[in-house]
């Protein structure tokens, strides 16, 4: 009895770390309603990825990822890169209580969808950033 305990304790702690652990600090890219896009890795390395999230409701895919550890520089690096792959800024950097966040975004490469990716960037080092793929055109903000 004692042992079929401890194997259900085992499988039970495997399942539950394999729910956790839905997204590789080392992946190169974030998939996300059918594009496949650069992740943080590929442009700073690795990150802590300290928590995660997946949702696809009615015309929007979104993934979620929390990185500990990531420096001001080592994000505007990122967000530089992908406004060299075509990207463009949908809003500007704006100051919270906290932090900062910012968005840019893109046309998908399927007809008449868009990608957006959100930044939150708080104090003390974390980022949250938002991948979202859904209908919608893409609308640059304006210089001013």
């Amino acid at each position: 009895m004692k042992n079929k305990c401890g194997i259900f304790a085992l499988l039970l702690l495997v399942l539950l770390s394999l729910a956790a652990g839905c997204a590789s600090s080392t992946a190169p890219t974030v998939e996300v309603g059918g594009e496949v896009l650069p992740s943080l890795y590929s442009v700073v390395g690795e990150k802590k990825i300290t928590g995660t999230s997946k949702s696809i409701s009615t015309g929007l895919a979104e993934v979620e990822l929390t990185y500990q550890g990531v420096a001001v520089d080592e994000l505007n690096s990122y967000i530089e890169s992908l406004v060299s792959d075509g990207y463009m800024i949908t809003q500007e950097a704006s100051a919270t209580e906290d932090g900062q966040t910012y968005q840019i975004g893109k046309e998908a490469s399927k007809e008449g969808n868009i990608i957006l990716i959100s930044f939150y960037f708080e104090d003390g080092g974390s980022a949250v950033i938002n991948y979202a793929v859904g209908a919608g055109t893409i609308t640059p903000e304006a210089e001013g």
